[in-house]
């Protein structure tokens, strides 16, 4: 990985933790990295940072989601 790179997942691994402030910024950094893995073969590299956030975000934002509640009869 390039320092660029490193430096921009870093920069993820914090925004996301800000976001998440209840989840251990270890934690955290685990699943960004976990999901860099996916774009390990990817050539072009420019926007693997971004994909790697809103993959992340949108796992701990369906972890988070409450169940929806069941629609209440209108009278």
């Amino acid at each position: 990985m390039a320092v660029d790179e490193e430096r921009e997942i870093e920069v993820v691994v914090q925004r996301i933790a800000d976001r998440f402030p209840g989840l251990d910024t270890g934690d955290v950094r685990a699943q960004v990295l976990a999901e860099l893995e996916v774009f390990g073969d990817a050539h072009v590299r420019d926007f693997v940072p971004v994909l790697v956030e809103n993959a992340v975000m949108d796992t701990l934002r369906a972890s988070m989601d409450p169940e929806p509640l069941a629609p209440s009869g209108e009278d």
